[in-house]
């Protein structure tokens, strides 16, 4: 039976103007089929980030997947970003 569901992979903190950051999510047995970055800035206060970059690696079985993608803070000041992903394994 397939599953499927959403979790934070994680907070990704202090990320300056322009700057890209770059991560990695190992889950053995999911693929995302939707990844989210969604800045955490203060009341009144805005701030801007993107997905820039998806790619997977599989290691031997196809079930052993490493999702690597890259997020870009496309605002003008530093903010911290919460990466999360929409996902579904077999």
């Amino acid at each position: 039976m397939a599953n499927s569901g959403g979790q934070k992979f994680t907070t990704l903190t202090q990320i300056a103007p322009g700057a890209t950051v770059n991560r990695v999510w190992n889950n053995a047995n999911a693929e995302v089929y939707c990844l989210n970055a969604w800045p955490v800035v203060i009341p009144g206060a805005t701030g801007s980030a993107e997905i820039t970059k998806t790619s997977y690696v599989v290691h031997g079985n196809p079930s052993e997947r490493e999702l690597h993608y890259s997020v870009k803070n496309t605002g003008s000041t530093t903010i911290n970003v919460d990466v999360w992903g929409f996902w579904w394994n077999a």
